[in-house]
Formats: structure tokens, sequence, C-alpha cells
């Protein structure tokens, strides 16, 4: 009995120094109560911004077939059909035998110093005129004439070396084709000298 009175004694004493749970749940359920309010507001303000027609009457799940086959309007150019025409090749766009303009290879004769002017720097694109290309890529290492089965003039630039190496086919004064380059010739072999064999006897 003794062993009961002291164990109910303890538990009372335990259960006098703990706080109560009462207060405790009280505050929690103060704070739900806050939280639950203010988001019901926040949805409520949300619906409210939105629309204040809900019914599915403008709700379109299938989309209409004619807007399914017209181009988006970022992929239409608004520009005229005039800003897609080329202007028409003229002797001057055209390189000679030397590989040089016709306007330019008289500016060379006369003034020593554009003689080795810095080529135009950008990138070389297709239908580009064959003095376009030579501005950019600089000096032609080899070029050939020709003309093909309608009689117009056919050029092909070969560069090796430089920024841009390629092969640049043109027809009637327009790039047509650009080609890798083929690879430059390989150096020549360094030739090894045979080790000296020194006689036996020594």
């Amino acid at each position: 009995m003794r062993v009961r009175i002291l164990t109910q004694n303890l538990g009372e004493r335990a259960r006098g120094s703990m706080p109560t749970l009462g207060g405790w749940a009280a505050g929690r359920q103060r704070r739900n109560k806050i939280l639950c309010v203010l988001a019901i507001t926040a949805f409520g303000s949300a619906v409210a911004a939105c629309s204040s027609d809900l019914s599915l009457n403008n709700v379109t799940l299938v989309p209409k077939p004619e807007t399914l086959l017209r181009k988006p309007d970022w992929a239409t150019f608004s520009g005229g059909k005039n800003d897609f025409t080329l202007r028409p090749v003229t002797a001057a766009d055209l390189v000679n035998a030397a590989g040089q303009c016709a306007g330019e290879a008289e500016q060379a004769g006369n003034d020593a110093t554009t003689a080795g002017a810095a080529p135009v720097t950008g990138g070389i694109a297709l239908q580009m005129t064959e003095c376009d290309v030579v501005r950019r890529a600089g000096p032609v290492e080899k070029i050939d004439f020709g003309s093909d089965d309608r009689g117009e003039r056919v050029v092909t630039l070969t560069y090796l070396r430089g920024a841009w190496p390629g092969v640049y086919r043109f027809a009637g004064g327009r790039l047509v084709s650009i080609e890798r380059a083929p690879a430059p010739p390989p150096a020549p072999a360094k030739a090894q000298k045979a080790p000296v064999k020194k006689p036996a006897g020594t």
C-alpha cells in the first residue's frame, strides 16, 4: 500500500509541474481559424479579379480548323515583295582572271596603299556576288572560269587558307554553293638519318 501511495503522489507532482494542454490547444485553434479566414479571403479576391462571368459559353476545347492551318504572326514577313528581289549583277560585281574586282583593280594600280587592305568583316552567304565573297574571304588562291549549258558564266573560287576556307561556286555572278575546302597538301616529311653503327673492333 505504501508503494501505491508513493506512485500516486509522484504522478500528481509530475502533473502539477506540466503546463496544461487546454491553453496550448486553444491558441493553436485560434491560429488555425485566422489562417483559414485569410485563405478564404485570398481565394475570394482571386476569383473576383479573374472574371464576373463564370459561365462556360466562351470555352473552346477543340481549335477551329482555319486557325490550325494559319501561320503564326511571328512566322510571317511584314515587308513587301521588293525586299526579296536581288539587284542585277553588273560588271563591277564580277572578278577578273587575277581574282580582283573591276573597280578595285583600278584603285590598286593608282594607289599602292589599298593593295594590302584588310578584307571586309562578316560572313559569306548564298546569293552574294563574286566581289562580295572576295572582299570577305581575301585574295583568291585558285580561280576557274567556265560556262554552263545555258551559256551563263560559272566561276569557282578556291580558298585553302584564311578566315573562310572553302570552294565557292557561282552561276551568273551569284554564289550558289559552298563546299568544304580540300585538305592542304601535307608538308614534306623530313628524312630520318639512320643511326651510325660503330665498327665492331673499336
